[in-house]
């Protein structure tokens, strides 16, 4: 009989059944597991974006405002 395995959780799951696999799904651990995987996504993407408005800034001749007090 072969088990389910979760990816999120590294683990196996004793029984392949409807109501083991709902039960695991809707485990505090298992949702902690779901949110810190979709986490690091969210981060890296936000990074990403984060530079790409840095370079255009530079490129744009916006990279460094000097203020000038008389």
């Amino acid at each position: 009989m072969p088990r389910y395995y979760c990816d999120y959780c590294d683990a196996y799951l004793t029984h392949d059944s409807p109501v083991v696999g709902k039960q695991h799904n809707s485990g505090y651990k298992h949702k902690a597991n779901v949110k810190s995987y979709f986490t690091q996504f969210e981060e890296t993407m936000q990074q990403r974006q984060l530079e790409a408005q840095i370079r255009a800034r530079m490129v744009g001749g916006l990279g460094c405002v000097l203020a000038v007090h008389a």
